[in-house]
């Protein structure tokens, strides 16, 4: 399976931290043959307030050096995961990427997906908390990103950052330049009224730029009713074949977690919101999805899809 968001970078960052790996150690046997082989691995930056409440207070450092903490950080997963599985390497959030010259260091040490922003306003755009759009500063740093070939993920983009983006991207690609776009986890609102979610125009204008769509197993971004195990399954069903029937095409939906469960000891609340147990999760989406598709299809959503069209953001070396 190719999990298309799952912040693995963050979760080594603070077992280095804790100057504690166990976690880590434990949760890297997840990723085999027979479960994940494949991710968008990140790293994830919001303000320091929501930083502390999410991830404790030693966290948040007030000189953040985004490039020393993703080196950091991808040190450590290339020591823990195993060389066969394969990363695309990204940043969630880019609040503290100074400028387009660090974009261009953290381009050079792997980097190759940026989403702009979480919930919250940055220098660069706003996410669903905020009505603002994309600034000056985010239309040029989108456009650096485009031109060094970096994925671009519009998950968390509030409505007018995203079609700000989508029009930039339409732009570069009217002057003859190949974009990879992509919602690495995001959902149908229609089906689930959250702000993270998109909306079926939304939907529409990614399928116009031929994007990905990664539909992610959380249960508050699934759907609005409380349900049992069995029900959020089918709910998670309903979610990728609406999102297919939007996009007009199986080939680009991917699947992804965005589990969080690593930061129960925050928040317990992160323990309960995977729909799947991450060490069995290939082997529960398939038999879900093995009840609407053909084994061709299955294919298609668990891996096949996300490698053909992602395939270039992959460091060819580990």
């Amino acid at each position: 399976m190719f999990d298309a968001h799952y912040d693995l970078l963050t979760v080594a960052y603070c077992s280095y931290l804790r100057n504690d790996y166990t976690y880590l150690s434990n949760f890297v046997k997840n990723f085999n043959h027979e479960n994940v082989t494949s991710l968008i691995a990140n790293l994830y930056f919001m303000s320091k307030k929501e930083m502390q409440e999410e991830l404790g207070k030693d966290y948040f450092r007030e000189d953040v050096s985004v490039l020393e903490m993703f080196k950091k950080a991808k040190e450590i997963v290339n020591k823990y995961l195993p060389k066969n599985i394969t990363i695309i390497y990204s940043i969630e959030g880019c609040d503290y990427i100074k400028d387009e010259q660090e974009l261009l260091a953290l381009y050079k040490e792997g980097l190759r997906s940026i989403i702009l922003t979480w919930n919250e306003k940055n220098k660069y755009a706003s996410g669903n908390r905020h009505k603002s759009g994309l600034t000056p500063l985010g239309c040029s740093f989108i456009k650096k990103a485009i031109d060094l070939g970096i994925g671009i993920d519009l998950s968390h983009a509030n409505k007018q950052s995203f079609y700000d983006i989508i029009k930039i991207i339409k732009e570069e690609k009217n002057k003859g330049k190949s974009v990879v776009c992509y919602a690495s986890h995001s959902n149908a609102r229609t089906l689930c009224d959250r702000e993270r979610n998109l909306d079926d125009q939304q939907l529409e204008a990614l399928k116009q730029i031929d994007a990905l769509v990664g539909v992610f197993s959380h249960k508050k971004f699934v759907t609005s009713s409380k349900c049992s195990i069995h029900e959020y399954g089918k709910k998670y069903l309903e979610q990728i074949c609406y999102v297919i029937d939007k996009l007009g095409n199986i080939k680009n939906v991917m699947l992804s977690t965005d589990d969080m469960s690593f930061a129960s000891d925050y928040d317990p609340l992160y323990a309960t919101c995977p729909i799947f147990p991450y060490s069995t999760i290939k082997k529960e989406i398939t038999n879900l999805l093995a009840t609407k598709f053909s084994q061709e299809n299955i294919d298609l959503l668990l891996r096949k899809n996300a490698i053909n069209r992602l395939q270039k953001l992959v460091l060819e070396e580990r």
